[in-house]
């Protein structure tokens, strides 16, 4: 069985304040992101397609009530007067129940505590059939995306390819997920990914050495705030976008409409940036750095007792998970609200890091870039074209789909 680390990431808990420091205003839509953010759910790629689902699912049920944008993907006849917030509660636990069924009892609760919020009536019973018409749908469609499709792994030998990795020598993870159905790109080819550093070349000799020497557990010139950064993002990094998004929407006062626009977006991107990079990881198979180090080859010295900070995440190198979903779902956020000056704060539980401020998305960008080479578990030119991969997949998404009427 894969620990946390074992995929990079872990469980986070979130603390959301304003700048006042007074409590974060919330609705049904922020209600149920913070609910999933804080699931158990260990593989950032799986939380993205679980999110990105139950919020097109609040999207579409919110919009075929309100129809302020263009419909996703399901649009329902819903009667005059059905209650959006309803709805969007039904749809919301719709989908995540069908795609999580071992916690259907917290849904279920969820549901009572958000529907007790709405008076009884008949607004409140057309809206949740329209929730429950769009769920099922949504439902349906995902079930045929592929996801379970089984598939294997192909390590290899030699220098330059990835191997599985100490200490669990797993196999890769999530091998066939770039073969998903995307829910917003055309294709997980539309963005091709840039070719990787020439092995041997000046380039591959200067990443190798910032990662040989600022990311190993033992580093003697890493810094202890290198060092916490490292760990913080070793976590699930997809509750803290999530997190950075509810921040900017109770300071902008977003409606619930606006809000199921925004949510939607920037968690489809994250999920289509998911498929896109696992696609290119297993094409590409690139080795990390922990065999370059260890095993040598391509003038490399082998190092066999060298040991990452963290655990090597069990599946190829190029180009970096983390940093393209990060990219991706700020890049929406960035469009969305029209700048880059974004500030939160987010506390992840010991032992993976403390409260940390931000004060821009570009700021959150470089930290998760430079997180994994201090890890040492990326090479920095994976980290820094992921992220730009990811800008081009959340432009994409957010010019292109549910766009404003």
């Amino acid at each position: 069985m894969l620990s946390r680390h074992s995929l990079g990431i872990g469980i986070a808990v979130v603390v959301l304040l304003a700048q006042t420091g007074t409590p974060a205003r919330a609705d049904v839509v922020t209600d149920w992101n913070a609910t999933v953010s804080e699931l158990p759910i260990a593989a950032p790629p799986v939380m993205a397609r679980i999110m990105a689902s139950m919020h097109g699912a609040i999207y579409d049920a919110v919009n075929s009530i309100d129809a302020r944008n263009e419909a996703y993907r399901f649009a329902v006849q819903a009667p005059a007067g059905a209650s959006k917030e309803a709805a969007a509660a039904a749809a919301a636990h719709g989908v995540l129940a069908g795609m999580i069924p071992p916690q259907r009892a917290a849904f279920d609760a969820a549901l009572q505590v958000s529907l007790g919020k709405i008076p009884d009536g008949q607004a409140k019973s057309d809206g949740i059939a329209v929730g429950k018409a769009v769920a099922e749908k949504m439902l349906a469609w995902r079930a045929t995306d592929g996801f379970a499709k089984p598939t294997a792994d192909k390590p290899g030998k030699g220098p330059g390819v990835w191997q599985r990795t100490p200490p669990a020598m797993a196999p890769g993870a999530l091998p066939g997920l770039g073969a998903v159905t995307p829910f917003i790109l055309k294709s997980a080819d539309q963005f091709p990914a840039k070719g990787r550093f020439v092995l041997g070349s000046p380039e591959f000799a200067r990443e190798l050495n910032e990662v040989r020497t600022l990311g190993a557990r033992n580093s003697m010139i890493r810094t202890s705030e290198q060092t916490a950064v490292a760990i913080y993002w070793s976590v699930n990094e997809l509750p803290i976008l999530n997190a950075a998004a509810r921040a900017a929407s109770q300071t902008k006062g977003l409606s619930v409409n606006e809000n199921a626009r925004l949510f939607a977006l920037l968690n489809m991107a994250g999920a289509d940036a998911a498929i896109v990079v696992f696609k290119v990881k297993y094409e590409k198979n690139a080795w990390r750095p922990v065999t370059a180090i260890r095993d040598g080859g391509a003038g490399i010295a082998p190092d066999p007792s060298w040991e990452p900070l963290l655990v090597t995440p069990p599946h190829p190198e190029y180009p970096s998970a983390h940093c393209i979903l990060t990219g991706a779902a700020l890049q929406v956020m960035r469009d969305y609200f029209g700048s880059d000056q974004i500030a939160f704060q987010y506390a992840a539980p010991a032992p993976f890091g403390a409260l940390r401020k931000f004060t821009s998305l570009s700021q959150i960008e470089k930290e998760v870039e430079d997180s994994r080479v201090w890890g040492g578990i990326h090479f920095r030119s994976s980290d820094e074209e992921a992220t730009e991969l990811g800008r081009k997949i959340g432009a994409y998404a957010f010019a292109s789909s549910m766009r404003q009427r």
